[in-house]
Formats: structure tokens, sequence, C-alpha cells
């Protein structure tokens, strides 16, 4: 059997928004834990995340400057926990 070896790494950023990734609840680390939430944060039945325009263009700026390959489209698919 032919095997290709091939290695992947994960990572886990943060990206300097005022705004949350999937809502527009404020990011703010010198508040209590859970201070800033809402129903798309938690996941409510019904409440639809919107994607934070800023974010995703801090995350291309930086795949672009580690001369990374970055795709013209993506999708997401919201996980459903029952």
């Amino acid at each position: 059997m032919d095997y290709d070896v091939i290695i992947c790494f994960e990572t886990h950023v943060e990206l300097k928004t005022k705004r949350k990734l999937f809502c527009d609840c404020s990011v703010s680390y010198e508040e209590p834990p859970n201070s800033h939430v809402c129903p798309v944060c938690t996941g409510q039945p019904g409440a639809l995340p919107v994607l934070n325009k800023k974010a995703v263009e801090f995350a291309v700026r930086t795949g672009l400057a580690l001369d990374c390959s970055v795709n013209r489209h993506s999708r997401f698919a919201r996980k459903n926990y029952f």
C-alpha cells in the first residue's frame, strides 16, 4: 500500500475585533465572564448567527501575510446539539 504523509495543525487566535465572531455582543476581557451574551451566543433555537465582516477581513489579511492559500468561497455549517 502506498501512503501519503499529511501533516496538519490547527491554530486558534484572537483577532482584535470589538464584536464577537457570530453576533453583535461586545468583546470585553475586563468584564466578568458571561456578562456579554445573547441568544446567538448561547445557541438558542431560532437565533441565527451573522458573521462579523471585520473578523473575516482580519483572518484573510493574516493568511495572506503568512503566505497561506485563502479560499474565495467558504461554507459554514452550524452544529446543532440536542
